[in-house]
């Protein structure tokens, strides 16, 4: 799928604006859990910005934190701003944002009351439409610093703790401790690979916010082999990125093992404007964390792992060379036996439903999501079935897309090489089917 999170992660802007104290405990627990939705191997989490309810990606390879669209419910006032130039992944160009501080995040008791904040209202930042849900902005690497955090990606839950005692408990043993490096704030770990048959030591970001499992910058000693497509991988401050997408032998650290990865390499005009931490390679996204069940302790400079059912999933992507993306809601009649909810009253039964009685059926008409094609990869088989940017998804494989989250959408279009995708779609007012054969590019 398209990146539009990782693209945002390497901003400059004026080191003397960095002026945070951190999250405190304001907690009466010892510990704090929060759920978090999890879709495209991102986290997103509810926060309070200023008593205004949001959703925030957490991300680790980030600071500072960005807001890029703003809440339709709860009005946000933001304190102390100031108009500055960041420039970002996609071109040379620098862009505006306005920076703000002294703000008040609350996220679950645990609080910073000297919130720093970085706005850019850039419509191509906001990925709410391609992930399905409402996404507010990004939540750095401050939320990891002063406690332990926990991430279960299986219970979908991230623990905080007040104090370390985890680290001294019997569970704790089940873990592999690796070294994270921090380097100005962000965590780093090193890993070993194999390419092209070389075995090669990286210096990876560690980043919750990269949908994809690799990211790798190509030089003189890393360069992607001859088994590769190219792809939009997302869109920056600075404009579109371009990449290739392949595969490496083996990624290990610690004893843990990775046949076949899936890795991205950005175009180098991308970021050749960026100042690159000293031999840092890429970077460590959602795809291979989630794998694990994570304990992140920042001030003892460690990441605690642990195998979790997901570590032997194969690694897939989507062949047929379609992006979705969420496009509104529209109304869906079904009829329902009028013997089930009965105690309804008649009419609005709440915000998302509307029910009709008619003797023996009631009627009952709900919000579901629209789903169409972002775009299509040029010689991909969705290019070559006919499928175009724009059309409305009906059905895949006989299930009607409103039933469907964002999620299975990309599942069932990431199946095996040689199996057939029917896809049924809406285009000029008009309902077509297509057939689209997957076919294995590497």
């Amino acid at each position: 799928m398209r990146l539009f999170v990782f693209l945002l992660l390497i901003i400059t802007y004026p080191a003397k604006l960095l002026a945070q104290e951190g999250f405190q405990w304001h907690s009466p627990k010892d510990k704090i859990d929060i759920p978090f939705v999890f879709v495209d191997n991102l986290i997103i989490i509810p926060v309070e910005i200023n008593n205004a309810k949001m959703n925030m990606l957490l991300d680790s390879g980030s600071e500072p934190s960005l807001i890029f669209s703003f809440p339709q419910s709860d009005p946000l006032q933001l304190y102390n701003t100031k108009k500055v130039r960041i420039s970002g992944l996609g071109s040379e160009e620098m862009a505006e944002g306005l920076l703000s501080q002294k703000n008040k995040l609350n996220v679950s008791n645990y609080i910073d009351t000297n919130f720093e904040i970085l706005v850019i209202l850039d419509e191509k930042l906001n990925f709410s439409s391609r992930i399905g849900i409402p996404v507010n902005g990004i939540l750095g690497y401050s939320f990891f610093r002063n406690h332990l955090v926990e991430i279960n990606y299986i219970k979908k839950k991230i623990t905080l703790y007040k104090n370390n005692d985890l680290l001294k408990s019997k569970r704790i043993r089940k873990y592999t401790a690796i070294p994270l490096d921090i380097v100005n704030g962000r965590p780093y770990v090193n890993v070993n690979t194999k390419l092209d048959g070389k075995e090669l030591p990286l210096k990876l970001l560690m980043d919750t916010g990269l949908t994809d499992g690799l990211w790798l910058f190509e030089d003189d000693v890393i360069k992607c082999n001859d088994k590769y497509f190219e792809d939009v991988l997302g869109e920056g401050i600075g404009g579109t990125i371009y990449g290739k997408k392949s595969r490496l032998s083996e990624i290990r650290t610690a004893h843990f093992l990775f046949k076949e990865p899936l890795v991205s390499y950005p175009d180098t005009t991308s970021y050749k404007q960026l100042s690159i931490v000293k031999d840092r390679n890429g970077s460590l996204g959602g795809e291979i964390l989630k794998r694990f069940y994570l304990i992140v302790d920042y001030s003892g400079k460690q990441i605690y792992v642990k195998k979790n059912k997901m570590f032997d999933d194969p690694f897939l992507y989507n062949m047929s060379g379609i992006e979705v993306q969420h496009n509104g809601v529209q109304w869906i009649q079904e009829s329902v036996k009028n013997d089930v909810n009965k105690n309804l009253p008649i009419g609005t039964t709440n915000i998302d439903d509307i029910v009709f009685d008619n003797s023996s059926f009631k009627y009952k008409f709900m919000l579901k999501p629209v789903f169409e094609i972002a775009s299509v990869r040029k010689g991909s088989p969705a290019d070559e079935a006919g499928l175009k940017a724009g059309d409305k998804i009906i059905r895949i494989e006989r299930k009607n897309a409103y039933n469907l989250t964002k999620q299975r959408i990309n599942e069932l279009l990431q199946v095996e090489d040689s199996k057939t995708i029917r896809i049924e779609i809406e285009r000029d007012g008009k309902n077509q089917e297509y057939q689209v054969t997957i076919r294995k590019l590497f």
